[in-house]
């Protein structure tokens, strides 16, 4: 029996469009795992320091093309899929053509690219359709390559938390952030990828007004050092905020670096969309990807094309 969905929202949660017959399992026990790395090392990017090569083999740098065809980091993110980076929307508000960007993975410093790493193009970019640019509002994106990575040491996927594991954010959650982004406010990117261990802060300190006074979106949460000693800054966007989970052995994609207020602030940690939150729209979109769905692409300006909101499912048999 045919199954025609036509116009769905698949961000939306309760957008649900697949046949029982065509669900597949997306959480694979091999994501989440570092194969160069057999225990977890304590850092302690704003108060971090360098990271060893292959210590994130999910992190990508998302790569802006200049009119010299040449190319420079503009956010990070986080490989979840073969052909699929989850990112923070905020980045796409100057560049949108999908042709103008590139996902680099597998690197450490961004000036060299050594054969483990891949460079791929991006075919098609979907963004949150209730993104909230002035709130960072549902600040996160999707980015599909033009071709499949193959994972090796340096190259893997981490886990999304909510395929068959549920996981609870609390202080002594051991959580981490990279990113190549200024390592001071006011300073320089970093060639080679930091890393720093922060904590889970609760809603109620970070809402407060000695801090973002209620301004802290219901999508995302806040994580740092209140001490304002460790954090992310510019560059660092869309890059992930990580977890441990020791029940399950591996790293689980938490958050996604959003906003904050200036960089390594007291009382003024970094803010992260919550990736649970997403938990129906990216699956749904995972899914119809797996089950070979065909794409709606919108024309928004010129020949500037990407998925503001719709993936279509034209037939299911």
């Amino acid at each position: 029996m045919g199954l025609r969905c036509l116009g769905i929202a698949l961000w939306l949660a309760g957008a649900t469009c697949i046949s029982h017959h065509h669900q597949v399992s997306l959480f694979t026990k091999k994501c989440g795992r570092v194969p160069l790395k057999n225990e977890i090392e304590g850092s302690r990017i704003i108060g971090g320091h360098r990271a060893p090569k292959g210590s994130w083999p999910w992190i990508v740098s998302l790569q802006v093309m200049t009119f010299h065809n040449q190319s420079k980091h503009f956010c990070g993110g986080s490989l979840i899929e073969k052909r699929w980076v989850i990112t923070a929307a905020h980045c796409l508000e100057k560049y949108r053509d999908p042709q103008m960007w590139r996902a680099v993975v597998g690197v450490n410093n961004l000036y060299q690219h050594p054969q483990t790493s891949k460079k791929i193009k991006i075919d098609t970019i979907i963004i949150h359709p209730h993104f909230i640019s002035e709130k960072y509002v549902n600040d996160i994106a999707l980015f599909h390559l033009k071709r499949k990575v193959n994972f090796n040491n340096y190259i893997q996927p981490i886990c999304l938390p909510f395929f068959d594991f549920l996981v609870n954010l609390t202080r002594r959650t051991r959580c981490f952030i990279s990113g190549w982004g200024r390592t001071k406010e006011k300073g320089w990117y970093s060639s080679y990828l930091q890393e720093a261990e922060v904590h889970y802060i609760p809603r109620n300190i970070c809402n407060s007004k000695e801090s973002y006074d209620e301004t802290v979106p219901y999508t995302s949460f806040c994580a740092g050092e209140e001490a304002g000693t460790v954090d992310t800054c510019m560059g660092d966007s869309g890059g992930p905020f990580m977890c441990y989970i020791p029940e399950s052995k591996r790293y689980f994609l938490m958050g996604i670096t959003s906003f904050g207020f200036g960089c390594g602030k007291k009382n003024f940690p970094g803010i992260y969309t919550e990736v649970q939150f997403y938990k129906m729209g990216v699956n749904n979109i995972l899914l119809l990807a797996a089950a070979k769905a065909t794409h709606k692409v919108t024309t928004l300006q010129g020949n500037t094309s990407i998925i503001m909101v719709f993936i279509i499912l034209l037939m299911f048999t």
